[in-house]
């Protein structure tokens, strides 16, 4: 089965729609053209197929019915959050998994197709905080032409990252050139606040001209790691963490 995902009110193509059977590691996501090709066993027929983007209300469509077609996504209201002010001194502080073995690493092997994505578990110090940056450990070998990832925050229940709770599709190219191994993406302009502990989700978006393996940092005796191989898939324990942390203020 293939198509298209557009935008309802400007008709424009939506790229990195996730498209899967939930929780069942089936999936897709649309290439740059809002284009995407999913194949399904048979036995999937009868389940149901979400189509899912952080700007757009989600829908469902029964596998047995989604044939070459059109899918029309309708834009979410941005709604804006209280902007509460305080003359309190403001702390600065880095959570999460801040080293890494550097005889171990963790492989990304793009499917070109699909995503993958790792998660780390943030405690935050505070009733609220401001996420200022994430980073997150690439070693230095990787090749990385074209990769591109996407920045998630997932709610966290009983240790387990549950579903989607900021509102922003904050995607960004991995520089080719670098001096370090660690990434580090900028968000102190996208005000992002959060009032509980959350997982960082980090979206490995496939290079679609090319399979592309990426080794991500990693420790075996830290953090509360997750992995997926698959859009909307079923998140998989790490024995450890990967490297990946935020940068905060409270």
């Amino acid at each position: 089965m293939n198509g298209t995902v557009i935008d309802s009110e400007n008709q424009k193509p939506i790229e990195f729609v996730n498209i899967g059977v939930q929780n069942k590691n089936q999936g897709t996501i649309t290439n740059p053209n809002g284009e995407f090709n999913l194949k399904l066993p048979k036995e999937y027929k009868t389940d149901s197929i979400t189509i899912s983007h952080i700007n757009y209300y989600s829908i469902k469509i029964l596998a047995q019915n989604l044939k070459n077609q059109t899918i029309f996504l309708e834009p979410k209201t941005t709604e804006l959050s209280e902007v509460i002010v305080s003359n309190k001194k403001i702390k600065n502080r880095k959570i999460g998994v801040k080293s890494y073995n550097r005889l171990l690493s963790m492989q990304v092997t793009s499917k070109s197709t699909d995503i993958i994505e790792i998660a780390q578990l943030i405690r935050i110090p505070a009733e609220e905080a401001k996420v200022k940056a994430v980073n997150f450990n690439i070693r230095k070998w990787s090749k990385v032409d074209g990769v591109k990832v996407r920045i998630n925050f997932y709610e966290n229940i009983d240790n387990y990252p549950s579903k989607k709770i900021i509102q922003k599709n904050i995607i960004q190219e991995i520089p080719t050139e670098r001096e370090s191994d660690w990434i580090r993406i900028d968000l102190n302009d996208n005000d992002i606040y959060i009032t509980q502990d959350f997982f960082i989700g980090i979206e490995f978006i496939p290079n679609f001209n090319s399979p592309t393996i990426v080794d991500i940092g990693a420790i075996l005796t830290k953090g509360k790691g997750y992995r997926r191989e698959s859009s909307l898939g079923t998140w998989e324990k790490l024995n450890g963490g990967a490297s990946i942390n935020v940068e905060i203020a409270y």
